[in-house]
């Protein structure tokens, strides 16, 4: 007996449905772990007001914390992306001029999934497989694949 292979196509709108951000929820049995990188431009005016409120009250690791967490990006950019609006804040560029200026940055986010639903051969996606129980050795393994 064959089994017949479904063709999903994962949109937009439907794209929750396949990929859990691990921020909000936890795997389920069978999925793995699916890491999307992708270069981004930091660009939200009221993300970047929040950014520059911070660094004005010298509160730089909080900004840091932000960049990461809620903007998704990875290290060093969230660094550099803060030292850079602090410079321009100390040139003189108004704070509109810094909404208006793109910032590009590497942004990371990890989603608990199938391994079917992560696409091959795309350069933005890794997986990463999550802890299993060996039941022959009594103990939880892991693997992380590079």
């Amino acid at each position: 007996m064959t089994e017949e292979v479904q063709e999903i196509e994962i949109t937009d709108e439907n794209f929750e449905e396949y990929f859990f951000d691990v921020r909000k929820h936890r795997p389920k049995p069978g999925q793995i772990m699916a890491k999307f990188t992708a270069m981004a431009e930091f660009t939200g005016p009221q993300a970047k007001r929040d950014i520059m409120k911070l660094l004005k009250m010298d509160k730089a690791q909080a900004a840091h914390q932000v960049m990461t967490k809620l903007h998704a990006a990875k290290p060093p950019d969230c660094y550099r992306i803060c030292r850079e609006m602090a410079e321009d804040m100390l040139a003189g560029l108004s704070e509109q001029e810094i909404i208006d200026k793109p910032y590009e940055f590497v942004l990371e986010f990890f989603f608990y999934t199938q391994r079917e639903y992560v696409p091959k051969n795309d350069p933005h996606w890794e997986t990463i497989k999550l802890i299993e129980y060996d039941e022959e050795e009594g103990v939880y393994k892991t693997k992380i694949e590079i």
